[in-house]
Formats: structure tokens, C-alpha cells, sequence
């Protein structure tokens, strides 16, 4: 087995390689964070899986928790991958290094991949019509305790975030009307209130049953929170920031060069 030091074009490999890896961690942590949000837990996430793309039939929730995983498979591919250079290098393996080479121009489809549908799911899911279509569709309760989690969730959004609705409530005519809540039953059909008790000021789980009645029966400014809830739903869309674009489109770039040097370097080599 020929083996030994590394010339200067394999030197120059091994780092290729390093700030490879460097950028296949950043790839698991861009996508390791979208998945452990703990902000995006539980009730804002199914407000989330509530509002429809048209990217197959994946609701915003599940497309962006689908892209992350795939974020975080590819980094992991890399890491796995970076072993096939360090050793084609050492051992002068020209098989190894083409190996290498193949997995990693492989591995700018599922990148490419990710920023396609997350920078289309961005710009959909970014549609207020959307947002007020899926709380019309769904809000039918204002409680904390009813059977529909996601009039629960939504109820609990307002109170965690301090917003109310998808638009700012400005006065008793607001998004709230054309909901089930309003229009089927409930007491705002019932013209007993005008927004969710969820939407006053101060008001916690414990207190919920207590909101004051010139805050969801009069809408009185100062007694609820005015903004809407659109800029909080967007930012829990987790789109794909600038950084997190940076690190995906970067490790592209050096996946080209880092595949196209090792194939150059490995018919160096006599041995296969």
C-alpha cells in the first residue's frame, strides 16, 4: 500500500475539505435550529400547519420542517463524506477520491433543492390572504380549554405574542368576522363580543374567563393588543434568513471545487 505525506495538491484538498466540513456543521445547525424551535412548538406550529402551499399538499409546518430535515441530512452526508477525501489523500486511492467526488456533486441536488421550495414557501406562505383564510377556517372558539386545537392555538398565540388577529384590530369590524365564531356560533355570533378574550391586555390562562368586557365587547383602544398577529406568523415561517442562505449557497461553491479538484487529482494516481 503506497502511502505517505501529502503533496502540495493534496494539502490543498485536506483544506478544501476543512472549510467544507466547517460549512456541512452549519447546514446541521441551520436546520437542527428550525427543528428544536422551541418557539414554534406545540401552538404557533399548528396555526403553521394550518395555512396550505401549493407545493404539493404540504401545509407551511410540515414543508418547512421537511426542508430542515433535508438541511441537516445533507450537512451530515458531507461530514460522512469528507472521510472518503482524507483517506484517498493519505492512501493515494484514486477510487476513494472519486467516490468522494461523486457524493458530493450529488449532494448539491438536495441543496439546490431546499433553497427552490423554501424561497417559493417563503413568498406563498407570506400571503396575508392566506393567513386570514386559515383563521377564518378555523377559529371557532374563544377558549383555552375547547376541543379545537387550533382555535386553542390561536387563542394562545394571541395571548403569548400580545397581537390579535392577522390584521391590526382598529375597530369592532376586524378579521374575526367571517370566522365560524362569528358567523355559526359562539359569542360573537351571539353580538356578545367583537374579539377574543385572548386578545386583551394582561390576560393569562388564569385570568382568561375574566377579561374585561370593554376590551371583547366594546374594543375599547388601550384595553386589547391592536397589532396584528401577520409580522409574528411570517417570522415563524422561518424563511430561509440571509445567514442561513449564505452558509447553503457557500457550501455549493466549495462542493464544486472540492469535487472537481478531487477528480482532478485522483488520475494523478496509477492506482484505482
Amino acid at each position: 500500500m503506497v502511502h505517505g505525506c501529502p503533496n502540495k495538491h493534496g494539502i490543498a484538498l485536506i483544506i478544501i475539505n476543512k472549510i467544507l466540513l466547517g460549512m456541512g456543521v452549519g447546514l446541521i445547525i441551520v436546520g437542527g435550529l428550525v427543528v428544536t424551535d422551541r418557539s414554534n412548538t406545540d401552538h404557533v406550529r399548528l396555526v403553521l400547519n394550518s395555512i396550505p402551499v401549493t407545493v404539493g399538499s404540504s401545509t407551511v409546518g410540515s414543508l418547512v420542517k421537511t426542508l430542515s430535515i433535508l438541511m441537516i441530512v445533507t450537512g451530515v452526508c458531507i461530514l460522512m463524506a469528507t472521510w472518503f477525501s482524507l483517506l484517498g489523500v493519505i492512501f493515494r486511492k484514486k477510487y476513494l477520491l472519486i467516490t468522494y467526488a461523486v457524493i458530493v456533486l450529488l449532494l448539491l441536488i438536495p441543496q439546490i433543492t431546499v433553497i427552490s421550495l423554501w424561497n417559493k414557501t417563503e413568498k406563498e406562505s407570506q400571503d396575508k390572504d392566506k393567513m386570514i383564510e386559515a383563521l377564518k377556517r378555523n377559529y371557532t372558539h374563544d377558549t383555552i380549554s375547547n376541543s379545537n386545537p387550533l382555535s386553542r392555538s390561536w387563542n394562545f398565540m394571541f395571548m403569548t405574542h400580545s397581537c390579535c388577529g392577522v390584521n391590526p384590530v382598529v375597530s369592532t369590524t376586524n378579521d374575526f368576522d367571517q370566522t365560524p365564531w362569528c358567523t355559526t356560533a359562539g359569542s360573537c355570533q351571539a353580538t356578545s363580543s367583537q374579539i377574543p378574550r385572548a386578545c386583551c391586555i394582561n390576560i393569562t390562562e388564569r385570568t382568561y374567563t375574566s377579561a374585561p368586557a370593554s376590551c371583547y365587547a366594546s374594543v375599547n383602544p388601550g384595553t386589547y393588543h391592536i397589532k396584528g398577529c401577520y409580522d409574528i406568523i411570517k417570522k415563524k415561517m422561518l424563511p430561509l434568513t440571509p445567514s442561513a442562505y449564505g452558509v447553503i449557497v457557500t457550501t455549493i461553491l466549495l462542493q464544486i471545487v472540492a469535487g472537481t479538484f478531487a477528480l482532478w487529482y485522483s488520475y494523478q494516481f496509477k492506482n484505482v
